[in-house]
Parts: C-alpha cells; structure tokens; sequence
C-alpha cells in the first residue's frame, strides 16, 4: 500500500523519517512533560538532493549516537530515581518517574536501531517497540503528572486509559505494520549534512493510528490543564518548571512539523532529545525536594535539640521541685528523708555519730492570722535566711512544712553525748540568732522558736525513729514554755507512747461507757447545800481512773472535746431529770466546765440548747463553768455567745479567777453569775498571813453582784479565813470528795429530801 502519487510527479512520495504519514505522537514523561515520538511522513519540496536511494550504505554518525545517549541518560535517570522511589514509599512520583525514564530509554535505543536498521523488518520491529513501549508510557504519564501536581486524577477516567493502552498495545502486537500504520515501506536514505545516513520508512496511517494520536493529545492536554492548576494552586516553581518542559517538547514538535514536514529540511526530527528536560526537571525537583527535606531534616534535628535540652531542663526542674520546697528552696521532707537516711548509714559505717535538729516557730500561727499569708511567707524566707547563716558549714537546713525547720548535723562526733552536745550548742545559737525581731515589709516582727534535739545512731534505729524522737523532744519544748531547748530521752518516749494510748483510747471511750461523772457538793457558810459540780473522770481498762487534767488537754488537741463535752451535759441532764424525778435535793443547779473550744464553736449554744431540752430540764439547773482563756481568744464572740447562754437562763461562772489576765473591764461587759477563787490561792491562806488577793476577788465579786465560790478548801483553818473575808460558798475535800452518783445520793440523804 503506497502513498498516492500527486500529478505531473509520476513517483510517490517519500518520507524522509522513519515513520509514516504527517504526524507526531506525544509520549507523555515527568512532571507532565510529553516526549513526541514523530511517526509521520513530510513532503519534501522537488529538487530537493537531501534524499538518496534506499541503496546508500549505513553511516553511523553523531545522531544515532545522541539518541543511544539520550537512552544511556534516560535509563541511567530511571534508576536513579527508582532507588530514590524505592525510599520514599509515601511520595510516588519519583517511582512513576523512573518507569517513565525507562520507556524514553526503550524508544531512544528502539529509534536508534529503526535508523540504523538495513532492512525493512528490522526498521518495522524497532517501530513496533517504540510504539508499544510509548502505549505503556501514556498511562504512566497521567499518573505522574497526577501526583506532580496533586491533582486528583478521577478513578473512571485512569481505568479507561488503562483499557483504551491495553487495546492499542494488543493491536500493535498482532497489526502487520504495528498499531500506527496500515501500510510500510522502506523510503530514501536520509543524509545529514555531516554524512550520516538514517534509514526512512513511508506508510499510510491507520485507524488505530488516529486513535493513538488522539489519545496522545489527550494526556498532553492533560498534563497542560494539571501544571496550569498546580500554577494557581500556589506552587508556582514547580508549575513553571513543568509547563517550561512541556513548551520544550511542544517547541520540538512544533520543528518537526513546520521544518522537516512542511518545508521539507534535511533534518531528522528532534522531538527524542526534548525528553532530557524532563529528567533536568525532576533531577532540579530532587534537588529542590532534598533540599528542602534536608533543612526540614535540620530543621528538625534543631528543635529536637531544643526540645530536648527542655525536656532535660525541665526534669531538673521538675527534680528539683521535688526535693525542694517551693518558698524557701530548702530541701523537702522527701530529700530530707533520703539525706537522713544516708547521713544515719554512713553513722552506723564509720562508727561516728550525728544529731538531728526540729524547729518550730513559736505562735506563727498568729503573724499568719493577722497580717496575712503573704506576710507569713516572707517571714518564712527571713527565718530561713538566718537559719543558713547560723549553722555549720556542713550542716542542712530542710523545711518540713509549715513553720517547720530541721537542722541535720553530719556525723562528725566519736560519742553520742558529744552528738547530743553539738546538736543543743547549735540549737541554743539558733535561738540567739532569732531573738532580733524580723524586719518584714518595713514591720518589726518578734519571733520565737522550740527546738527537739535527738542524736543517732543506735541499735535498730531507723530514719523514722530519728524524726519521731526529735519531734517528741520538740513537743516537750513547747510545753516548757517555748522559746526552748530539749533533747529526747527514754523517758519522753514512754510518756509519747502513754499519750498515744490515751488518744486511742479517747475515741472509743464514750463507746465503751468508760467515762463516768463525779459529784463535789458545794454548801454555804452555814453548811447547807448550794448544789454541786460535776467532774469528769475516765475509767481506762489497762490505766485505771484517768483525771481530766491528764486526757483533756489531749481531746482538746485531737478535737474530741466537742463528743466528750455533749456526752458530759447530756449525762448531767438525765441525772439532773433523774433527781428531779425522784425527788433528790441536789441543791439549786449542778455545774459543768465548758471547755474553751467548745465555747468557740459557733453551733454549741444551738447544740446545747438543744441537748437541755430533750431531757425535759430547765437551763436554769445548770451552771456553765468557764475559764479565763475562753474569753480571751476572741472577746466579743464570747461576749454574745454569754449573752445567748445567760438569756436562755443557764447561770454562768467564771472558773480559776485571778490565774490569767483577770482583767477587771470585761468583768464588767460579762453576764457572769459566779466567780471562783483558784484552789491555788486557797492553799496558801494562813491566819498568820493571809492572802490579800483572796480578799480582793470576793470583794470584786460582791461589788459587781457575783457569788463567790471558793474551791479546793481542804482545812478548818482556811474555812475560818474564807468566812471572815466574806466567801459564799464552799468546795473541797473538807466538805466532801468528788463521789459518784450513788455515793451523792448516800451523801444527800441525811440532809432530807426536797
């Protein structure tokens, strides 16, 4: 099948490449380029001497050889980028790539061989590969540019290119002139000007031909339409770097079209080397990606650094607030326990010992209350600044909470009592050191301290033991007074452990019934009955009868006073219902000490009020004893809460008179029935010298219309005494013990019933 001959020629037509018909096929390649593998014939103008008989030997020159490059470099390119691919599995485009790469390097060395080739069937075979091979390129290309650009690429569209490249690779298989042409022939030698000889085929294009062009176009439009999105998207670089390839491989065809179709030069077309720019595009996009992933990679590795050197800063911080107090950045109970712990095994390793100091600001409680916390915390920060400045060198200062320092000597002393010695001359210097008042927000502020002292090592010791008997002697200093020095001994622990059993015991006590009432009958100068007060005691199972000088003080620290004091008044309401009764003349009221924390409670008048009436007896049977130091505390609440009290008809006594501030002016404010003269100014009365005070607190009470009451009369003589001054009433062992409630009742009956 020949080309038809035009009139007035008489010889057909040859094409000058070694394709058929006038036509370029459009190979689509990286970043959305397309590779145009010409495959068409051109006219050459008559007259023309570039053309020569099919006769002419082969001379294998510069072209042949550039396009066996191009498909060195294009091949050399795919695996490059395949190893490349083959690492970066979450980016695809470098892999499409190198597919790609290899199919413009089987149809540069598929064109090499066709020019080269001596025979028909060689130069058709070589067109067959080149033409299946740019089949299996065009569904490369869509998936290329589709992930160049990140343009979605439509699921239905891609499948039908893929079955449309199937057909036409079939067709190209099993076509006699592959899928292009339906007709081939072998045309003149091409000559180029410096000698080389390519041999030329002429055809006729066939119908599978057109539909492969069309398609060609197709993905070539497509990749324009991707790079022009990608171009508005923002990525203007990657965009221009493809759209500048695709002008490339259009500026090639365009050449081969208008300069060797239509005006018929004597040049092969160049459309095969237009291929190269793409791989220049993806070698500049690897480098610009490297780049860019190695200053991410930097970029990383940097905050990694700094994430790190935070992570390790803030574990020491975060370590260092953990074994340091926030306020004075002292080692904390938990830091102190380890060094303790340490300083306690190097003692027992060395055979040295050391000793561990605790203290306690005295009524720090009070700068908290009144100038507030921000101004106790100050003087936290000055006590710790005077504390370091007094001790040791190798001695540490740790803050347990609170107002609480310890002071850990090192184990420096070959004997216990030196521990012991060295441990009492550094507190007594830390004593010294906070007599000068604190000067704290341009205020002057008087500070006082208690130090426990207890040394170490000894058999079975542990760091607990050591932190417990120094907290032991602690409490001993506070009750000396404060302001003091005590060092822990046996004794003390005994003593702690005795205290210890008595709390336990306090909060099943009432449980168990083992608190029981007493009654000490009060009677007047003439010996009549007045009425008595009730007195507390605690039948322990293991201690027997406990006073209440002993385990009050305990249940007013643990807060059990409260449980204790309601059990107290309501026991001492259902006697007094009890009495009432059966007709027992047990005076006029009965009297019950008020604790003072009972007083302050602000629900205990409600409570109380409550309690009185539930047993049917009138508050005017019951006389509140309370003591100095209830006043005190807070004057105007228990100024109204006396108030209240006196109102609902109780009878109110003023117990130990003379024993604490005994201020004459809140006398006056109060609504106080009885004034009580301690039995310690009793004991001290003699006819030979009498106690003036005694004589001037009755004479208070009767001026400010009280009834005096004189407790603790054990002798004759200081009944005389009391009578001559003018006391009212009278209570002790010489009128009768504290009895129980059968014994007060035996003791009542000779005086008659009421």
């Amino acid at each position: 099948m020949g080309r038809p001959v035009p009139a007035g020629t008489g010889t057909p037509r040859r094409s000058v490449l070694w394709t058929v018909r006038n036509q370029a096929i459009p190979l689509a390649l990286p970043a959305g380029g397309v590779f145009c593998f010409r495959i068409g014939a051109r006219r050459r103008p008559h007259g023309r001497s570039s053309m020569q008989d099919v006769t002419t030997p082969v001379v294998f020159g510069y072209f042949t050889a550039a396009l066996l490059a191009t498909a060195a470099v294009a091949f050399a390119a795919g695996i490059q980028f395949l190893l490349v691919g083959m690492r970066q599995k979450s980016d695809r485009t470098p892999l499409v790539f190198a597919l790609l790469c290899v199919c413009a390097a089987v149809i540069s060395g598929a064109r090499a061989s066709g020019y080269a080739a001596s025979t028909l069937d060689a130069a058709v075979l070589s067109l067959r590969v080149a033409a299946g091979t740019a089949l299996v390129a065009l569904p490369l290309l869509l998936s290329f540019v589709a992930h160049y650009t990140g343009q979605r690429l439509p699921r239905l569209s891609f499948g039908l290119a893929l079955l449309l490249a199937a057909a036409l690779f079939w067709i190209n298989l099993v076509a006699p002139f592959t899928v292009l042409d339906a007709h081939l022939q072998a045309g003149a030698r091409l000559v180029l000007p410096w000698g080389e000889s390519l041999y030329v085929l002429d055809g006729v294009r066939s119908f599978s031909g057109r539909l492969f062009y069309g398609f060609s176009y197709a993905v070539f439009a497509w990749a324009l339409y991707a790079s022009v999105r990608q171009f508005r998207a923002g990525e203007r670089l990657r965009a221009a770097m493809l759209l500048v390839c695709l002008l490339l491989e259009f500026a090639a065809v365009a050449w081969t079209m208008l300069a060797v179709d239509t005006l018929g030069l004597p040049y092969p077309a160049a459309d095969t080397f237009a291929f190269l720019s793409f791989v220049l595009l993806m070698s500049f996009s690897l480098v610009g990606q490297m780049h860019t992933r190695t200053a991410q990679l930097e970029s990383a590795t940097e905050e990694l650094r700094r994430e790190a050197t935070t992570r390790i800063e803030t574990e020491l911080e975060l370590h260092h607030a953990a074994w340091h107090d926030a306020l004075t950045d002292l080692p904390n109970r938990l830091r102190l326990q380890q060094l303790l712990r340490e300083s306690l095994a190097a003692a027992e390793q060395n055979g040295q010992f050391g000793a561990l100091l605790i203290l306690d600001l005295d009524n720090f409680k009070t700068i908290n209350d009144s100038l507030g916390h921000v101004t106790g915390d100050r003087v936290l920060q000055a006590i710790t600044d005077r504390l370091l400045a007094t001790v040791p060198e190798n001695a540490t200062v740790a803050r347990l909470g609170g107002d609480e320092f310890v002071v850990l000597l090192d184990n420096h002393a070959d004997g216990i009592a030196r521990a012991g010695e060295g441990g009492r001359q550094v507190a007594q210097r830390l004593l010294d050191a906070l007599v000068p008042p604190l000067t704290v927000d341009r205020r002057q502020l008087p500070v006082s301290a208690s130090i426990g002292v207890a040394t170490f090592p000894e058999a079975g010791m542990q760091m607990a033991d050591i932190l417990r008997r120094a907290d032991i002697a602690l409490y001993r200093a506070k009750g000396a007074g404060r302001h003091a020095i005590r060092q822990f001994e046996p004794q003390m622990q005994r003593a702690a452990d005795l205290r210890l059993e008595l709390e336990r015991g306090l909060r099943i006590a009432i449980e168990r019934r083992e608190l029981a009432l007493r009654f000490q009958p009060q009677v007047d100068l003439d010996g009549h009955l007045v009425g008595a007060e009730t007195l507390l005691r605690w039948q322990h199972p293991e201690l027997g009868e406990v006073l209440p000088s002993t385990f009050i003080p305990i249940a007013e620290e643990t807060g059990q006073i409260h449980a204790i004091g309601n059990w107290v008044m309501a026991a001492a309401c259902r006697h007094i219902a009890d009495w009432q009764q059966r007709g027992v003349a047990f005076g006029r009221q009965l009297s019950v000490n008020v604790s003072p924390l009972q007083l302050a409670n602000p629900t205990f008048t409600r409570k109380l009020a409550a309690t009185v009436r539930a047993t049917g007896v009138a508050p005017t049977a019951l006389t509140l004893e309370l003591t100095e130091s209830a006043l005190l505390a807070d004057f105007e609440a228990a100024r109204q809460a006396l108030g209240m009290l006196s109102a609902a008809g109780f009878r109110l006594s003023l117990d130990d008179f003379g024993t604490g501030y005994s201020s004459l002016s809140y006398l006056q404010q109060l609504p106080l029935d009885e004034l009580k003269i301690d039995l310690s100014f009793v004991t001290s009365l003699q006819s030979a010298s009498p106690n003036p005070l005694v004589g001037f607190i009755i004479d208070v009470g009767h001026r400010l219309g009280m009834l005096t009451i004189a407790e603790g009369v054990e002798t004759p003589e200081q009944r005389a005494i009391l009578e001559r001054l003018g006391c009212d009433v009278l209570q002790g062992h010489l009128v009768s013990p504290a009895l129980s409630a059968a014994q007060f009742e035996a003791w009542l009956a000779p005086r008659g019933r009421g």
